[in-house]
This record gives C-alpha cells, sequence and structure tokens, in this order.
C-alpha cells in the first residue's frame, strides 16, 4: 500500500509521525474513528521501545519490566482497555506492512472500541524497534461531573432527580444496604467505563413505571487494577 521510502534518514520521529498518520489511513478507509495521539500512553511505548533496542529484540514483556497494563498506568493514562503492537524492521514502512499483514496486529489497529494511541520508535544499528499502545481511555471526572452526567440522563427519562449526593455517595461505596434514614425502593450499582448511557438493568427498572424520584452518587473504584471506571449508584423511590 506505501511505497518503499527511505524513511530512516528522518529519524525516529518521522518514523513515529509516519506510523500515526498511517494507523489513522487505515482507519479512514473503514469509516472508523481516528484515534488520538496519547502522551501518557507515547511514554509508556517509549520506555518499552527503548527495553526491545537495549535487548535487540521484540517482546511484549521483558524479564524485571512492568506489564502492559502497569506501563500504560504508571505514566497516568486511565483506561478501560488497552493493547499493543510490537515490531523491529529497517524501516517503519515495513513494520506498519508486517502488523498490517497480521490478524492480531491489524485488529488493533482496526479496532473500533479503541480511541487512543501511543507510539515510540528506537532506532539501534540500522533497526527500528517500534511499539503501538492502543487504549479506550476513561476521561477524568470528579464525582460531582459524573453525578451530573447519570442525572441528565435519568431526568430525560422522567425521574425527578433529588439533591443527596453525600448519602448516594456513601451507598455507592458499600456493599450492599444504603445510607440514611429514608429507604430506597431499589438501588442499583454498577461500573461503567463511560457515561454514555444507563445500564439496561437501570433502564428496565425506569420503565416500570414504579419509580419517580432518584438520588445519583458516585465513588472511588476499589478493584486493584491498572483498569478505570466509574462507580456509580442510583437510588431509586416511588
Amino acid at each position: 500500500m506505501y511505497s518503499e521510502v527511505d524513511l530512516t534518514a528522518g529519524g525516529q520521529y518521522v518514523a513515529e509521525q509516519f506510523l500515526f498518520a498511517a494507523a489513522n489511513q487505515e482507519r479512514a478507509a473503514l469509516g472508523l474513528p481516528a484515534l488520538h495521539l496519547n502522551e501518557a500512553l507515547s511514554q509508556a511505548s517509549a520506555q518499552h521501545a527503548a527495553q526491545m533496542a537495549e535487548h535487540e529484540d521484540i517482546s511484549h514483556q521483558f524479564a524485571n519490566e512492568p506489564d502492559l497494563e502497569e506501563r500504560g498506568a504508571s505514566t497516568g493514562s486511565r483506561f478501560s482497555m488497552i493493547a499493543e503492537n510490537v515490531g523491529e524492521a529497517p524501516s517503519s514502512i515495513i513494520i506498519h506492512n508486517l502488523w498490517m499483514n497480521s490478524p492480531p496486529h491489524r485488529a488493533n489497529l482496526l479496532d473500533p472500541e479503541v480511541n487512543s494511541i501511543g507510539i515510540a520508535v528506537v532506532e539501534r544499528d540500522g533497526e527500528f524497534y517500534a511499539v503501538e499502545d492502543f487504549a479506550s481511555t476513561v476521561e477524568p471526572l470528579t464525582f460531582a461531573e459524573q453525578e451530573s452526567t447519570v442525572g441528565k440522563m435519568l431526568a430525560s427519562s422522567g425521574m425527578n432527580v433529588g439533591d443527596a449526593f453525600a448519602l448516594a455517595r456513601i451507598t455507592c461505596a458499600m456493599p450492599s444496604g444504603y445510607a440514611g434514614a429514608r429507604r430506597p425502593s431499589y438501588i442499583v450499582r454498577y461500573t461503567a467505563a463511560t457515561l454514555t448511557d444507563l445500564p439496561e438493568a437501570l433502564k428496565t427498572r425506569l420503565s416500570s413505571g414504579k419509580y419517580h424520584q432518584a438520588a445519583v452518587g458516585a465513588c472511588a473504584d476499589s478493584r486493584k487494577t491498572a483498569f478505570t471506571a466509574y462507580n456509580i449508584a442510583v437510588l431509586l423511590y416511588p
């Protein structure tokens, strides 16, 4: 697809720019949304590309090196999923073509669920060691912003959304039960990578016609994982 031109003369930066443009060109050809270049992911990619150049080998993890999820999280990236392509060749064109002709690497490049990419290329002895980290990033939102977002969706469904955020937040952090004197008729606790829609279980409850008031609370994700998500509790009342 791409003509063989010498990109090594332009250095690692040109090679990285080519891989970024090539990835989005492939996605555009299939009507997929463009990937955004993510600085934190690029830092994680750079750390691993340096390891590959040092070992003069390609791998997704070397001895005593953090795994992909840890590398991504350690640079400050917030994501609900992450994947990686690694490659070695004298040209970034060759690397990209190798990835596009490898089903698992191609799947990463064309995954409609990812929205961000980090890219790094390190040159050693005429060889390029390249890393692409793909992620579905999670937007950092305060608890108040999360509650406002979910509250607006509830209001559009006909709910009267109250302002008992403090009690709803405590309820969100509880494994069961509820905080405060007023007993909810039903509580929906859920974890989501995005806040663009309500979970189906909650939609079913709302469509029953039994509930007319709601309170929303957000709380920290208690899971011991590098992956990021929103934790939400919705308290429903008649």
